[in-house]
C-alpha cells in the first residue's frame, strides 16, 4: 500500500531547474568578461563561454578573509570550473584536487524551456523571482550597457543580456561584490579554454551520488520493513515502454506542453506543463504492486470499456467531507491487457470531464 502512495507522489514530483534560465544561458553567443572583485572577497575572476553558454570556462584568484568571535581566517583559492552542455569539472589550482561529474537536471531544463515560447519563459522566470520574494527595480546604465537591476536574497545584480556584469551580495554581514572591468561580445574563444585542466585528481561526483542514492535507497527499504511487514519488491510494469513513449509523444491537449519522459524503477512517468503553473503528470505501474483503490475513497466506473476510478491520491479522508475539494485529482485507468495502471494527475483542480479528456487524447 505504502509504496503505492511513494510512486504516485513521485510522479508528481516536476524538477525544474534555474527558472531564469531561457533556451540558452545568454543571449549573445559568445565572450569574455573579467571582474574584480571587492568585500571580504578580493581578487579577480573570468568567464569565457560559447554556443550562448553551453560551454564556459570560469577562472577564479581570490583572498577570503572572514572574522567570527575575534579570529581571523584568511583563505586563498585559484580555482577553474569548465562547463560543456551537461558534464562539469571543477579544478582547486592550489592543491590540485578536483570534482567531475553531471550538471543536475540538465535534460529535464532544457526540455522545459525548449518547449515554452518566449513569454511563458518570461512569465515563469518572474514567477519564480516572485517566488523568492525578489523583484524587478528597473534599469541602469553600466559599462554603456542597459542592464535590468534585479533584487534577490540579499543580492543586487545588474544583469545584460543574461550577463551579470555588476552585482552586490551581503547575507550575515558578509559582502561580497564583482563588478566587470572588461566586457568582450560576441569574440571568437579557442577550443582549447573548455578542455579541462590536466594532472588534476578529480573525483567523480556522479558515482559519489549514485552511492549516496543506493544508501539513501537501502534506508528507505528498511523503513518499509520495519513499518509494512508485507513490504514486496516494486513488480515492473508490463506496458511496452516504445508504446507509452509514443502515446505521449503524440498527445495534444490545449496548450500543454511535454516537460520530459522516463522509466524508472519499474513504471513510466510523464510530465507536462501549461503556462506556468499548471502540471499534469502521467504515470504507468503495474497492477500487482496493490490495490490502488485503498488509497482513497475513490469513485469507481466504466468508461469505454475501460474501468476507471477517480478521486483524491490521499492516505485518509478529507475531515470535512461534505466540501467539495477537487486539489490533487486522479483518474486512474486499468488497461487490462497488460495488466497496467495508468494514472493521469494534477496538483491543482482536475475535474472528472476533464481527466476522461485527456485520457480521450491520450489514447491509452
Amino acid at each position: 500500500m505504502k509504496k503505492i502512495i511513494l510512486i504516485i507522489a513521485s510522479i508528481l514530483i516536476i524538477h525544474i531547474a534555474n527558472a531564469q534560465q531561457k533556451t540558452h544561458q545568454y543571449t549573445i553567443k559568445s565572450g569574455f568578461v573579467e571582474y574584480t572583485l571587492s568585500g571580504n572577497t578580493t581578487g579577480t575572476k573570468k568567464i569565457w563561454w560559447d554556443n550562448f553558454g553551453d560551454k564556459s570556462r570560469t577562472e577564479t584568484q581570490s583572498v577570503t578573509t572572514t572574522k567570527m568571535f575575534g579570529m581571523k581566517q584568511v583563505d586563498k583559492t585559484h580555482t577553474v570550473e569548465i562547463i560543456v552542455k551537461d558534464k562539469y569539472w571543477t579544478a582547486n589550482l592550489e592543491d590540485q584536487s578536483g570534482y567531475k561529474g553531471t550538471v543536475p537536471y540538465y535534460q529535464e531544463s532544457h526540455q522545459l524551456v525548449e518547449n515554452m515560447t518566449k513569454q511563458e519563459q518570461e512569465d515563469f522566470a518572474n514567477q519564480a523571482l516572485t517566488a523568492m520574494g525578489g523583484e524587478k527595480l528597473g534599469t541602469e546604465s553600466f559599462m554603456g550597457k542597459t542592464c535590468e537591476v534585479i533584487s534577490v536574497m540579499g543580492s543586487k545584480m545588474w544583469i545584460y543580456k543574461g550577463i551579470p556584469l555588476k552585482s552586490k551580495v551581503n547575507i550575515f554581514g558578509i559582502e561580497t561584490n564583482e563588478t566587470a572591468v572588461k566586457f568582450e561580445a560576441n569574440q571568437s574563444v579557442s577550443s582549447s579554454k573548455f578542455t579541462a585542466p590536466s594532472n588534476i585528481n578529480y573525483e567523480n561526483m556522479d558515482e559519489k551520488r549514485q552511492v549516496m542514492q543506493e544508501a539513501m535507497n537501502a534506508m528507505q527499504d528498511d523503513d518499509m520493513d520495519d513499518s509494512d511487514d508485507d513490504y514486496e519488491p516494486m513488480i515492473p510494469v508490463k506496458y511496452p515502454y516504445d508504446k507509452f513513449l509514443e502515446k505521449i509523444n503524440a498527445f495534444s491537449y490545449e496548450g500543454y506542453k511535454k516537460m520530459m519522459v522516463q522509466s524508472a524503477d519499474g513504471s513510466y512517468g510523464a510530465a507536462f506543463m501549461r503556462g506556468t503553473g499548471e502540471i499534469l503528470s502521467i504515470g504507468a505501474i503495474s497492477r500487482k504492486n496493490g490495490d490502488i483503490s485503498e488509497m482513497g475513497n475513490f469513485e469507481t466506473f466504466t468508461y469505454k470499456g475501460k474501468k476507471c476510478m477517480y478521486g483524491k491520491a490521499d492516505d485518509e479522508e478529507d475531515d470535512n467531507d461534505d466540501e467539495e475539494d477537487n486539489d490533487g485529482m486522479v483518474l486512474i485507468v486499468d488497461i487490462n491487457q497488460y495488466d497496467t495502471f495508468i494514472s493521469i494527475s494534477s496538483p491543482g483542480p482536475q475535474t472528472k470531464q476533464e481527466l476522461l479528456e485527456i485520457l480521450d487524447q491520450l489514447k491509452f
